[in-house]
This record gives C-alpha cells, sequence and structure tokens, in this order.
C-alpha cells in the first residue's frame, strides 16, 4: 500500500505539484509554529517583566519600612536631655540595627551633624551633611542620596527627627546579579514620575526618559498601595532567536514534522473527496438532508400524542443511506452537533406550527454532550423564544453511549427544563441507556428499545425480562414509549400490561415526510 502511494506521489505531472503543496505545508507550519513561539515567549518575557517589577517595589516597601522601625527604635531609647552618643546610646543603636537586613547604620545628628552612629562609634570631629547628590523629602522625613561620608564612600540614608539611617549598599544587589533578573532594569521613584531614588541595571536611563523608548523594550509599572512609590521595570524583547541552539533546533524540526503531517492530510483529505464520510460532509454543508416524523400513540385508545423527527440521507449517486450507517460516521467524523442543529432547526421550524395547534410534542434525539453545547442551547432557546413555544411541547431523547458524567447531565436538564423542556432516555435495554442512567436523571419518559419489544411473544430471554421490567416501572407506566411497534400481538400485550403507555413503530405509522405527518395528524385529531 505504501508503494503504491509512493508511485502515485513520484508520477509525472503530479510530482510537482505535490513538492508545492509540501513545501507550502512546511513553510505553513514553519510560520505557525514561529508566530506560536514567539508569541509564547513574549507572554513569558512580558510575567517576567512584571514579577521583576513586582519584586523590586516589595524590595523598596520593605526598606521604607525597615528604615521608619529603626528610626523609631532608635528614638524611643532616648531621654529628654541626655546626651544621645553616649556608649550605651551607641550600643543600644546596634542591637536596634542588628536585625535589619535592609539598613546598614543608624545614628545621631546633633546640629545639622552626624555626631556617632552604630558602625562608626562617636565621630569626633562630628559629619557634616551638606555633601550629597539629590535629596527629595517625604511625608516622614528627608531622604539624601550620594552623601560623602569619608574617603570615597558614598552612602544614600534617611533623615528624620535628628536619626540618620543609613541604607545597605546592597538592597537591590540580586537585582542586577541574579540569573532571573539581570537582563532586566527598574527605576524607583514616586507616582507623578518626577522623582527618581534608584536606578537598577544597565537599563535604567530608558526608563527614566519621558519620550518612547526602543521598540523590543518592554515597560511595566506597578505601584505602592501604602506609600507613594512606584517603580518601573523594563528590558528587551529578544524572542525565539535568544534561545538555546537547541530549543531553535527543536522548532524548526517540529516546524517541519508538522508541515509534513499537513501534507499528508491534505493528500489524504484530498482521496477521500469520493469516500462515504466527504460525501456525508458535503450534505451536511449543503442542508441536503431532510427529516421525517414518526408518530407516537397513546396504547390506551390509540390517539396521537406526538412525532418524532428523524434524519434521512438519501445521496444524488448512492440512493438512500441508513441511519445506522451515517450516524456512526457522523461520530466518527466530529458532527454530531451539527447533526444536532440541523434536526432540532429544522424539526422546529417545520412541525413546530402544526405541534402547537393540535397539543401534541414534538421529539428530538440528541447526544449529551450536547447538553453542554452553547450553540445548541442558544439554537434551541432562541427557536422556544422565536416561536413562542408553549411548556412541555418540545422532547429531547438522550442516548448515552459513553457512560458518563451524570451529575452534569442533571445539572444541564435542570437547566433546559425551566424552559419547558421535557427530557427521554431513548433505548433502554440496550445496555447504553441502562438502570443508572434513569435512576440519576430526572426525565419525563423511558423509551423502550425495539429490541425488547420484538421480544414479545417469543421465547427469548429477552422476553423473560418483560415481567420485571413492569414491575420496575409499574408506578410511572404513563412515562413509558414502547419503541419498533410491528405485530399486532405486541399490541395486544401492551394493551393488557401497559395500557396507560405510549407506543411508536410500523404497527401505527411508518416514518412520514412533512407533508403526510402533518395530514395525518389533521386526520386524526379534528
Amino acid at each position: 500500500m505504501v508503494s503504491r502511494k509512493l508511485e502515485r506521489l513520484i508520477s509525472p505531472g503530479k510530482w510537482i505539484h505535490n513538492l508545492s503543496v509540501l513545501s507550502l505545508s512546511i513553510l505553513s507550519a514553519g510560520i505557525f509554529f514561529f508566530v506560536l513561539s514567539e508569541s509564547v515567549t513574549y507572554l513569558i518575557f512580558r510575567d517576567k517583566i512584571k514579577d521583576y517589577t513586582s519584586d523590586v517595589l516589595v524590595r523598596s516597601e520593605s526598606l521604607l519600612v525597615q528604615a521608619e522601625s529603626v528610626k523609631t527604635a532608635a528614638k524611643s531609647h532616648l531621654n529628654i536631655g541626655d546626651s544621645p552618643c553616649t556608649n550605651e546610646n551607641i550600643l543600644h543603636l546596634r542591637v536596634v540595627v542588628w536585625p535589619y537586613p535592609l539598613i546598614k547604620d543608624v545614628g545621631y545628628i546633633i546640629k545639622g551633624e552626624l555626631a556617632c552612629s552604630a558602625l562608626w562609634g562617636s565621630l569626633r570631629p562630628t559629619l557634616s551633611l551638606e555633601h550629597f547628590d539629590k535629596k527629595w523629602p517625604s511625608r516622614e522625613g528627608l531622604w539624601l542620596f550620594g552623601i560623602k561620608l569619608m574617603g570615597d564612600i558614598s552612602v544614600n540614608g534617611y533623615l528624620s527627627e535628628d536619626i540618620m539611617v543609613t541604607i545597605s549598599p546592597f538592597v537591590f544587589r540580586r537585582f542586577e546579579t541574579d540569573m532571573y533578573s539581570k537582563n532586566f532594569s527598574a527605576v524607583v521613584g514616586n507616582s507623578k514620575h518626577d522623582r527618581h531614588y534608584f536606578n537598577i541595571g544597565p537599563d535604567a536611563p530608558l526608563l527614566d526618559r519621558h519620550d518612547s523608548v526602543p521598540l523590543r523594550f518592554r515597560v511595566f509599572r506597578a505601584c505602592s498601595l501604602h506609600y507613594d512609590l512606584c517603580v518601573t521595570g523594563g528590558g528587551y524583547f529578544t524572542g525565539i532567536f535568544s534561545e538555546h541552539w537547541s530549543i531553535q533546533l527543536l522548532l524548526a524540526t517540529v516546524s517541519l514534522l508538522s508541515g509534513i503531517m499537513i501534507y499528508i492530510i491534505i493528500m489524504n483529505r484530498a482521496e477521500l473527496n469520493s469516500s462515504l464520510s466527504a460525501r456525508f460532509v458535503k450534505a451536511l454543508k449543503n442542508e441536503a438532508l431532510s427529516l421525517v416524523y414518526q408518530p407516537i400513540y397513546r396504547i390506551e385508545d390509540g390517539r396521537i400524542c406526538g412525532f418524532e423527527a428523524l434524519l434521512r440521507w438519501k445521496d444524488e449517486t448512492l440512493g438512500n443511506i441508513s441511519p445506522d450507517v451515517f450516524i456512526p460516521l457522523s461520530e466518527r467524523e466530529g458532527l454530531q452537533e451539527d447533526v444536532t442543529l440541523f434536526v432540532i432547526d429544522h424539526a422546529i421550524r417545520e412541525f413546530i406550527h402544526t405541534a402547537i395547534q393540535n397539543e401534541i410534542f414534538l421529539s428530538v434525539n440528541i447526544n449529551p454532550s450536547d447538553l453542554d453545547s452553547e450553540k445548541f442551547r442558544d439554537k434551541l432557546l432562541g427557536l422556544i423564544s422565536e416561536y413562542n413555544i408553549p411548556y412541555k411541547t418540545i422532547l429531547l431523547e438522550i442516548t448515552e453511549r459513553q457512560g458518563g458524567d451524570f451529575e452534569g447531565m442533571k445539572i444541564h436538564i435542570d437547566k433546559y427544563k425551566n424552559h419547558g423542556v421535557r427530557f427521554a432516555i431513548d433505548d433502554f435495554g440496550t445496555g447504553y441507556s441502562n438502570l443508572n442512567l434513569v435512576t440519576a436523571l430526572d426525565v419525563d419518559e423511558i423509551k423502550i428499545d425495539k429490541s425488547l419489544t420484538s421480544a414479545i411473544g417469543t421465547e427469548s430471554l429477552r422476553y423473560d425480562l418483560l415481567p420485571g421490567l413492569h414491575e420496575m416501572f409499574r408506578s410511572i407506566a404513563d412515562k413509558i414509549v414502547f419503541e419498533g411497534v410491528e405485530t399486532q400481538e405486541q399490541v395486544n400485550y401492551l394493551k393488557t400490561f401497559w395500557p396507560q403507555s405510549y407506543a411508536q413503530g410500523w404497527y401505527y405509522s411508518r416514518a412520514l415526510p412533512l407533508e403526510e405527518a402533518r395530514k395525518l395528524t389533521i386526520r386524526e385529531l379534528n
């Protein structure tokens, strides 16, 4: 089989076309994965900037808290009239500053000059605080930046109530050296952006600008909830090409393999154009399907109570295709929802006036997954509103083929019931719609599968199940519908044991085209 496909691929007249499709597939996959990788990389990069900026802000807030705490503790030890620079007080300052990692030193100011500190002890002579780079007043005190202590030593300090708190020069060191953050920069300032206290990282001057920044330079800003304090963080977004070569190689490999897969899918799809699946997809897309309507009768008096809408497909070439063929086909192709939407839309638009006028119900089959579909919900509720459909006119039949989330189904069913929709369990007795499903869901009808109905009058094991079925559902006989009723013997049995129940099948009527169903309704109910 593989060799035959290869022969077709390299046959004259096709290899150029196939090569073009292959090249386009690989190129498309490459572009897609490149855009996807760039997008993902950018989102990760953006989150890193946010985290980095937030971390700098947290560190800045901690610095303010520690500076104020040290100032308060240093102030509280002084007695009025005492000389601040006693040995006892200096010792106390050393004890005060010790627990705070963001604080380097704390000292007392006398007549505008630093007289002593925990680190330097008593200063002789005292140190003038007139030499500094910049100062910013704050609500509590004064911030001095670039204070010249002695020699080449320059520090940043916080002054308040004759106390000077010296900030550690390593407060923001990790934000410049850590692998995580070394490619980012930040500026710590006030909310008005007119005071810049600290510059962190190599690109801080870019953040200090009020005009535009480079194209690939990204900026994020975060502000404190407690202080007049904001941090602007940023960095260059270099994209996927800045990643390790192994990642780039992986991207290229994935793009190549994905392109080949796309090519194979395109080729296989071309071969499937004439297949049954392709024909059904086309028929569904072009609304070349139709509905028939099978009446449902009350067993006791033989009165029509409603109709079940059934999907039919007549292919232009192949003729009538059985639902036993195209329904599983639609499931394999993932078209269950589309099929349901088609049936619910056409059934209601075609037959709802007849149902309303004659006070009968309209029944439609759905999948459990449809209950969780927004498209289905919007379609059904929209039609109910559009046609002002009375309560209990619409009946949805559910067949659970995979087992499932009964609790989730019940929640959805209850929501639809608020809009007057009734529900039935279809194909009871097949193994799909079992007793667990019936007991888990609050349904209005239980439809007995035709395999049990056909056992009536036979000696099969299924016939032996019928007495137990009657005992089980005797109290809710008016909620039972027997499918596939075809013989007089079956009808006689049902009239004897299930007179309050309902039935449908060829004994009563085949599934009818729309106009015939309307005529039958008028003839029997009017």
